[in-house]
């Protein structure tokens, strides 16, 4: 017998404890600890979990529109589902599914997912996007990007010759790579907002949340790193550790426009992932290229990364909606 479990802050204990340490596509980006950084009254929650026999099978961190659209938290880049490692078989993902949109309908028109990308997910996620495309949801894919890494091999042998070229520019400089304290986090934050206005867009993340993040919630899954040429910031960028499955991202990156003797953003790619390298992450996730739910590819970005030798992977969005509500 399943049953229906609306999030509230008495579950939140159980529900992280799920998400870490029972599931088989979780992240800490799916915590409670994570998503309530933002503050109450921003979004109206609706997440819910799904139980089985008193043991939680599934978790679905999500939000309710003003019309009426049940979203997988926009707080989160992968919201779910998340699935228990132990029910993540046909059968019961598909009665999991069916179970948790049938809950849906009584107050939502549409259903949007997005799942956790197989890039940082413990297991396959064939099964599930397997089961979600074939009960009708529309499927929309993000392109990103990765590196392979190894202990063996320096990264920059990876890079295409052009790309090379344009790190040597930078060794004579004998730029430090450094942690970014606390102090200096507000000259990273400028530039970062500074190099999102050239795209149009701002941080999903205020300076006060960044610090907040990093000292209160999930200071064990951050990673601030910057490049200075003696007092000068040159370039720095924040990551995310995935532990489990050994991948670090690349969640922002920000450049000096003001240095021209060499490229910033090439220098600063390098460098971190040398140093991933020595500690064993085994991938380097430099996020997606593409805007509007994957509708537009930025050709040039994504030639960019392919230039350190990146591979393809896929971020995807599953829609589903209803004739009428609670139909």
């Amino acid at each position: 017998m399943l049953e229906i479990l609306p999030y509230d802050k008495n579950l939140e204990t159980r529900w992280d404890r799920f998400v870490t340490q029972e599931s088989m596509n979780g992240t800490f980006l799916q915590t409670r600890r994570f998503l309530n950084y933002h503050p109450e009254g921003r979004f109206q929650d609706a997440s819910f979990m799904i139980e089985s026999s008193g043991s939680i099978i599934a978790a679905f961190p999500g939000v309710i529109t003003p019309d009426g659209e049940w979203i997988s938290h926009p707080g989160s880049t992968f919201g779910g589902p998340i699935i228990s490692r132990h029910f993540y078989s046909a059968e019961r993902l598909s009665n999991i599914v069916d179970f948790a949109e049938q809950h849906l309908k009584k107050f939502a028109k549409k259903i949007r997912f997005r799942p956790t990308s197989s890039l940082f997910a413990q297991e396959s996620t064939a099964l599930l996007e397997y089961t979600l495309e074939h009960k009708g949801y529309r499927r929309q894919s993000e392109i990103s990007a990765y590196c392979n890494l190894d202990e063996i091999t320096d990264p920059l042998d990876k890079c295409e010759k052009t790309c090379r070229a344009v790190f040597r520019k930078s060794i004579p400089y004998g730029l430090e790579l450094r942690d970014l304290t606390d102090d200096e986090l507000p000259v990273f934050y400028r530039h970062l907002c500074i190099s999102k206005e050239k795209f149009h867009t701002k941080p999903v993340h205020t300076l006060e949340e960044l610090l907040d993040l990093r000292h209160n919630r999930i200071g064990a899954e951050m990673r601030f790193r910057s490049l200075w040429l003696k007092d000068s910031f040159v370039a720095g960028m924040m990551m995310f550790e995935f532990k489990e499955t050994n991948v670090l991202h690349a969640q922002y990156v920000a450049t000096n426009n003001e240095i021209t003797q060499f490229l910033p953003s090439t220098a600063i790619y390098i460098a971190v992932m040398r140093e991933a390298a020595k500690d064993k992450f085994t991938k380097m996730s430099w996020g997606i290229s593409t805007e509007n739910c994957g509708e537009y590819l930025n050709l040039s970005l994504f030639k960019y990364k392919e230039s350190f030798g990146a591979k393809s992977a896929l971020n995807l969005i599953y829609t589903k909606e209803f004739d009428a509500r609670g139909a």
